[in-house]
């Protein structure tokens, strides 16, 4: 659970950084979008969790290196984040459940290297989980 409360935490200050630095950028910027502090919040969230609208976009060549830098660091915060949230809610199902340890230790594990897992590997622990879960089901 700290492990979430710190990513939160830095996705947050990710999220504050990247929306000031584009605002103090683009906001004097002739033909801008971001012509104020919610424009550049909204901008920066869009840009960290890669949903990136289009609607508002930076002009300056600053700012699209401000872009850049919040795309590649957003998606590594953000989905680190998401994967925080999954294996907590996985580890908290299987420990009442009662998955054995070592099944539990590597299905956790593995959630938590999520974005750097092979498609064999990702087919594994989808699999595993099914199996998981129709366990539990046929328990209940």
């Amino acid at each position: 659970m700290k492990a979430i409360i710190y990513i939160a935490i830095v996705s947050v200050i990710v999220i504050i950084l990247g929306a000031s630095a584009i605002f103090v950028v683009e906001s004097e910027a002739e033909n801008t979008q971001i012509n104020s502090w919610l424009d550049a919040f909204w901008w920066a969230s869009a840009t960290a969790t890669t949903v990136g609208y289009g609607d508002i976009v930076p002009v300056t060549e600053t700012g699209r290196m401000i872009g850049i830098a919040m795309m590649y660091v957003g998606i590594g915060v953000i989905g680190a984040f998401i994967s925080s949230i999954g294996a907590t809610l996985i580890g908290s199902k299987m420990r009442q459940t009662g998955v054995a340890d070592d099944t539990k230790s590597l299905l956790i594990s593995k959630i938590e290297e999520l974005e750097k897992l092979e498609k064999n590997e990702i087919e594994m622990l989808k699999n595993m989980i099914d199996t998981l879960h129709r366990d539990i089901q046929h328990k209940k």
